[in-house]
């Protein structure tokens, strides 16, 4: 199945720096055909993507505990795990979806899946990943690649 695979991050972040470090893994395995990897630095860049009718996996991480853990949200569950914040950035990803919503209602086409990988507060200006979120991209990528009906190698 031909989708778009977007990562949320920022690699001098320390751990929120985990759904491009996923990219980057699913960029080394056999990706169904027709398959885009896309990082973005910022949740406002999904307000274009969610305007088309290809399916999009976003990967994002997830403030929670404990660290280090992979979970498939449906999107509405980004916004319901409010107070508790949903993204480790300023714009989260649930606030983009609804502005996509908001800005084109007739547009939103696409199936929207997420994956989260759960992290405790990010660092800034550390580059790496702590050894138990780092233990969870190789996960991350299996979970993605059995959504979109793909192999793990």
């Amino acid at each position: 199945m031909a989708a778009r695979i977007a990562g949320i991050g920022q690699r001098a972040a320390g751990d929120d720096g985990v759904a491009l470090a996923v990219l980057d893994e699913l960029g080394r395995r056999s990706l169904p055909e027709g398959t885009a990897l896309v990082p973005l630095r910022d949740a406002m860049q999904l307000v274009d993507l969610l305007q088309s009718s290809e399916p999009l996996v976003l990967i994002d991480a997830l403030l929670a505990s404990p660290a280090g853990l992979v979970v498939e949200l449906a999107p509405h569950e980004l916004s319901e795990r409010a107070p508790q914040p949903s993204s480790s950035h300023g714009l989260g990803a649930a606030q983009a979806i609804e502005l996509a919503r908001t800005l084109s209602p007739r547009e939103q086409g696409s199936e929207l899946r997420v994956v989260a990988i759960t992290i405790s507060r990010p660092e800034r200006y550390r580059i790496g990943l702590s050894p138990e979120v780092a233990a969870a991209v190789p996960k991350a990528a299996d979970h993605v690649l059995r959504m979109l009906g793909g192999r793990n190698a």
